[in-house]
């Protein structure tokens, strides 16, 4: 009897150390501590948690997912791309569309993810981190759920999301491989760029609509235009990560240069300004072309100069955007960044990290 109980109590030890050899400790970008009993295998993402960022950790992100937002949100750019490389992910659910608030917490409950991943415009838009319902439904079903951010603060929160990810998936060499990649192309800008005036830009986001102007808001929330070397005359009078601004501020402002994204809102419009995966050289071109003739864009003296770029609107919702911010330095510091190859920087992430690569014209210039 003696021996029996004490058999099994070693075996209640073995199999508490087991577990504890797999557990994973991790804390997210809002300061939220994760533990898994093990690396997540069954996920699901919120609207804006792109493919891209899992691509970086893991090859074959959609085997992991048992729950998404499908075609809306960050994903809504490039999901035939992916679909093309993933079939399987047509048959995964969908959960709900562009915000946290259309997902039905009772359907992922049932799903049984070991993981939900929401970025911080999923969960909290532009409010406090303590506000959100859906977020405790879920955590008062012993469901953990973690927070990254690639948009709403990327200067602070892209590498220590992409880590994060990288441990909650048992990919931590993955996703340091492209830390290290990522990190010393962005510290060479910044080297460079110590002590350099910066020139003022407009940046034009969903460039593709009608009205104008919508831009992005200041510090860090500004994902491509400061890491570049430019201004970005959106930080002077918005106070938050996005908002729009009037045609006759940005005339009286005169920037320097002119930065237009396009992508998702101009793939069902031929006429439309178009750029990124699978759009032709040729087609960004002449829709670039069109787009600067526009009347309130040919009027910012920038266009009539030619010192006008377009690109790729996702760059704002992944850390692939280390590739655009080198072409946007190159165009606003041509004596200083003469030597980088945006170019070569985007082979190099789809022959190292990318199972889906990136493919396409991703950014543009009128010179």
């Amino acid at each position: 009897m003696l021996a029996t109980l004490a058999l099994g109590s070693l075996g209640a030890v073995a199999a508490s150390r087991a577990r504890a050899a797999t557990q994973v400790k991790a804390v997210d970008v809002v300061g939220r501590e994760i533990v898994l009993d093990r690396p997540a295998r069954r996920i699901v993402i919120g609207p804006w948690v792109t493919l891209d960022a899992l691509a970086l950790v893991h090859p074959d992100p959609a085997s992991l997912l048992v729950g998404w937002g499908g075609d809306a949100g960050a994903n809504r750019f490039q999901l035939d791309t992916f679909r093309g490389r993933f079939p399987a992910i047509d048959k995964v659910p969908v959960i709900g569309r562009n915000t946290i608030e259309t997902m039905s917490m009772e359907t992922i409950i049932a799903s049984r993810p070991d993981l939900v991943v929401f970025s911080r415009l999923d969960a909290y838009r532009f409010g406090p981190a303590d506000t959100n319902p859906q977020l405790a439904q879920l955590e008062a079903a012993g469901i953990p759920v973690a927070i990254v951010d690639f948009f709403l603060d990327p200067g602070a929160n892209t590498e220590p999301s992409l880590r994060l990810l990288g441990a909650l998936l048992g990919r931590e060499e993955q996703a340091k491989a492209f830390l290290d990649f990522y990190g010393t192309r962005f510290g060479r800008l910044k080297q460079r760029l110590a002590g350099v005036p910066l020139p003022s830009v407009m940046f034009h986001a969903f460039a593709a609509r009608p009205e104008c102007c919508w831009t992005t808001g200041p510090g860090n929330r500004d994902p491509l235009i400061s890491p570049a070397g430019g201004h970005n005359i959106g930080a002077d009078v918005l106070k938050g990560a996005i908002g729009q601004l009037n045609l006759e501020f940005v005339y009286t402002r005169q920037p320097r240069f002119y930065v237009a994204t396009g992508g998702g809102d101009a793939v069902a419009t031929q006429d439309a300004f178009a750029i990124g995966r699978d759009v032709s050289a040729a087609r960004a071109r002449e829709s670039f072309r069109a787009l600067l003739q526009r009347p309130d864009i040919a009027a910012i003296d920038a266009v009539e100069q030619g010192r006008a770029f377009g690109v790729w609107h996702n760059f704002v919702h992944t850390p692939l955007r280390i590739a655009a911010v080198e072409a946007l330095a190159r165009g606003f510091h041509p004596d200083l960044f003469g030597d980088v190859d945006p170019e070569g920087t985007l082979a190099e992430i789809n022959a190292r990290f990318l199972p889906v690569p990136l493919e396409g014209t991703f950014w543009i210039s009128a010179a």
